[in-house]
């Protein structure tokens, strides 16, 4: 049965979906608008929140959570591959979830900026990124209740991680300036020193992380609703 949680474990593997759920939960428990789910105890975890869900799943039922998913009609779903195909999903979008213990010490120094000034460097058309306003609150929230990172040189490149526990999630990286990548990649492992940072990255990105440290994990995926 799948029913209303209002506490979930902390993470005990890498796993992108459920880091993404407890990172989530982490900063808005208390706000009714978001919500969470498991199934039998922990088979399976939900979060739904501004129409997008996350599933996380292990040995759970699968048709319930097909059904589940069916009447909540979000407008995008995001798991592992292996997840969404039992699921039935046909038309989704795959990334490689990646890792790396955060290893490298230190304190690069980065640019203090304003939100607006960091979404500015994010919104490229490759860099899927919601509305200002919306990124602004999030982002802001977070960061107030140390659950987010940054690293930014104005104009040029910035990296955005959320995290929990010992794991932390890299949610956005922009480099307009060959070589700062790297930079900004290694600037948010040192901010994240002690965790294990994953990311979802595409097939032609691969090689990046690789030379920075990062290990293949497996498939996760997006699933968009069909716009009317």
């Amino acid at each position: 049965m799948i029913t209303l949680t209002d506490a979930l474990p902390e993470v005990w593997a890498p796993n992108a979906e459920y880091i993404r759920i407890k990172c989530l939960y982490d900063c808005y428990k208390d706000d009714k608008d978001v919500l969470f789910w498991q199934q039998d105890g922990g088979r399976a975890y939900i979060s739904f929140a501004s129409g997008d869900m996350t599933v996380f799943c292990e040995n759970g039922d699968y048709e319930e959570i097909r059904e589940f998913i069916s009447v909540i009609s979000p407008r995008s779903i995001f798991g592992s591959l292996d997840v969404l195909r039992t699921l039935g999903f046909k038309n989704i979008h795959s990334v490689f979830v990646m890792s790396h213990k955060a290893d490298i010490s230190g304190n690069t120094a980065g640019d203090s900026l304003q939100s607006r000034e960091i979404y500015d460097i994010l919104n490229v058309k490759e860099f899927s990124l919601p509305e200002y306003p919306y990124f602004a609150v999030d982002f802001c929230r977070r960061l107030n209740r140390g659950l987010a990172d940054y690293f930014a040189i104005k104009d040029k490149c910035a990296a955005v991680s959320f995290n929990t526990g010992n794991y932390a999630l890299l949610n956005g990286i922009v480099s307009r300036e060959k070589g700062l990548g790297t930079i900004a990649l290694n600037a948010i492992l040192q901010k994240n020193y002690g965790r294990e940072l994953l990311c979802c990255c595409e097939e032609e990105l691969i090689g990046f992380y690789e030379k920075n440290g990062f290990i293949k994990r497996y498939k996760a995926g997006y699933s968009c609703r069909q716009q009317a």
